[in-house]
């Protein structure tokens, strides 16, 4: 069994790598609701997971696209129906692009967090 505590360690040590990379570029820096959002979710994939900075960061450009189109989603005029079935549709995309970002153990590591991370709401 993995040692929680270290693992901890582990992501929060990667995040805050990932933070001063992306600080340094200017583009990691969150700016809104959105972008903050997709960095509490990439640190919380990266406990479990074992991203590597580049993996996490394609993960988070990811993330952020994803989280503004499920907001675009939810504004609409379309009906509740309409909404779950495209939340569900931009949820199955996503899962599929992350495989190609990750290795497949922390593929399928993802994918189980995933359901519990980002449930699909309208």
């Amino acid at each position: 069994m993995k040692n929680p505590f270290k693992n901890f360690i582990k992501g929060l040590l990667i995040f805050f790598a990932l933070v001063c990379v992306h600080t340094a570029s200017a583009q990691f820096v969150p700016k809104n609701e959105v972008e903050e959002r997709a960095a509490k979710l990439v640190q919380a994939y990266q406990v479990e997971v074992g991203m590597t900075v580049e993996q996490a960061s394609a993960v988070y450009e990811k993330i952020v696209e994803v989280i503004a189109r499920e907001n675009s989603i939810k504004n609409s005029t379309s009906t509740a129906e309409q909404k779950k079935k495209s939340l569900m549709e931009l949820s199955k995309q996503e899962t599929e692009h992350m495989g190609t970002i990750l290795d497949s153990k922390q593929f399928k590591e993802y994918k189980k967090m995933k359901k519990s991370l980002q449930p699909i709401k309208i």
